[in-house]
């Protein structure tokens, strides 16, 4: 007879045998209060992928921030790559500024772009958007399983 938990941990071997990732050692780019990453590569039967979590703190210094984050992009692109970057950015997306669009320039460049257009965080009579993700949205709409 065939139990739930068989069919569970048949399912779960199936999906460990056809999802492979990797740690990739970005520790040389971090700096602390000014860009902090983490990055995981996976490869799959389907697609690859890297998911990039990155931390700025707000007093932390900007354009450095920019700098390393586009040499990050730039070591991990490549056309075929669905790049998923989500964190603390500390900088709010529900308003416009400077260091906004300067961080959309960058990711744009990539075609990557804020998906985070609502408020993440709100407290009294503030609401702000400084938690992001940005993705290629062409590249996640097209995909076909």
């Amino acid at each position: 007879m065939v139990t739930y938990q068989k069919l569970y941990q048949d399912a779960w071997s199936a999906k460990c045998k056809i999802l492979k990732y990797t740690n990739i050692d970005l520790g040389k780019y971090c700096k602390d209060q000014d860009i902090e990453v983490c990055v995981l590569k996976l490869k799959s039967t389907f697609f690859d992928a890297c998911i990039m979590t990155v931390c700025r703190a707000p007093t932390g210094n900007f354009n450095l921030f920019l700098n390393r984050l586009d040499d990050i992009i730039e070591i991990l692109y490549k056309v075929d790559l669905k790049l998923v970057i989500c964190g603390v950015i500390n900088l709010d997306y529900l308003t416009d500024n400077d260091k906004k669009r300067q961080l959309d320039v960058v990711l744009l460049t990539y075609s990557l772009s804020a998906i985070v257009q609502f408020p993440a965080r709100s407290q009294g009579y503030s609401s702000t958007a400084i938690d992001n993700i940005f993705f290629d949205t062409y590249k996640f709409i097209t995909t076909r399983y």
